[in-house]
Order: structure tokens, then sequence, then C-alpha cells
């Protein structure tokens, strides 16, 4: 019986090592832009009004099915300015599209800007009343969450776990997100 079960296992590993390039190529391409189930810190910022916000006490108001996009931004990175209205279009888009099924919100963080450039750049972005414009006067983003730069989105269940994460603003990087949207409820 041992020795049955032996073979088994040993034609089970040579099965799987057989296929293992593939597998690790899967593997290590399905990840790219997407980390599952890490939870992010929790960390404060600062609204329009000047209330202060807490990410965890936010989320925790969503049901299972709301996700939130948010975005680390800065008032003089132009890739970010770039990127702002396409990420108001797809979380537009995939409100739309899920019916009623999931829900997207949009919280637009500047980095390292006060509030007056906040409110100057919200209405600049037209982000009033589509998305959450929040401020980090003094950059605790970098090492509270741990960014390395803007642009950057996560993408948070209630829990703060990051379902997506992406740097910078790159055609592959819209690619991953939409993508990554569309999929959810599926």
């Amino acid at each position: 019986m041992r020795e049955r079960f032996k073979t088994r296992t040993i034609r089970l590993c040579t099965a799987l090592f057989d296929r293992s390039s593939a597998f690790l190529f899967l593997f290590l391409l399905l990840p790219l832009g997407t980390v599952f189930a890490e939870p992010l810190s929790n960390f404060a910022f600062y609204n329009l009004k000047e209330e202060r916000i807490i990410l965890a006490d936010s989320l925790e108001n969503f049901s299972e099915k709301e996700v939130l996009i948010l975005n680390f931004t800065g008032s003089q990175c132009k890739p970010c300015k770039e990127q702002v209205p396409v990420l108001l279009n797809l979380a537009a888009q995939t409100n739309l599209s899920a019916t009623g099924n999931w829900k997207t919100h949009l919280w637009i963080v500047f980095v390292g800007d006060d509030f007056r450039t906040g409110k100057e750049y919200s209405n600049l972005l037209k982000l009033g009343g589509i998305a959450e414009t929040l401020v980090d006067p003094l950059s605790s983003s970098y090492s509270q969450v741990k960014i390395k730069g803007v642009p950057t989105v996560f993408i948070l269940n209630r829990n703060r776990e990051i379902l997506f994460q992406s740097e910078g603003y790159t055609p592959s990087g819209v690619a991953s997100l939409r993508n990554f949207l569309s999929s959810l409820g599926k």
C-alpha cells in the first residue's frame, strides 16, 4: 500500500514538474499589477473641509460588493493629471455595467499638497460629486502606505485588502485596471 502511495506521489510530482514551466509562466504573469489579500496599513488623510478621514473607518461602511479605487496623485505631476479623467471614466463605466452587483468609489488623494491646492485641482479636474477629493499635506502616504511615487492606484475592499495595485500611468496599467474592474462580480 505504501509503495502504491509513493508511486502515485512520484507520478504526480513528475507530471507537475513536466508542466512546471507553463505553470511558472502563468503563476508569474497572472499577478502583474495585482496583489491579492494584502492589507493596506490604516492611515488618515483630510477631506477638503479639513476633516480627518481614517481609511479603516470609512471602509467599514462598505458592503461586500463595494470597492474603493484609491488614487495617490499630486498637483505637480503631469501624468497624474492625465490619469484622473481616465479613472473617473473607468469608475463610472464599472458602476454602469455592474448593474447593482458591484459599486466602485473613487478617492483622489493629493499627496504633499495643501488644502487650497487640493480644492483648486479638484475644480480643475471636475471631481466634485464624482470622486472624493482628499489631501495628505504631510506626505505621510509615502511611509505609511509605502508608495514609491505618484500616480499610484490601489483597489481595496472593506477589509483594506489590496485587490489591485498599479504604479505610474501607462497604457498597460490602464488596460490591467480596466480588465480587473470588468472582472468584478464575474
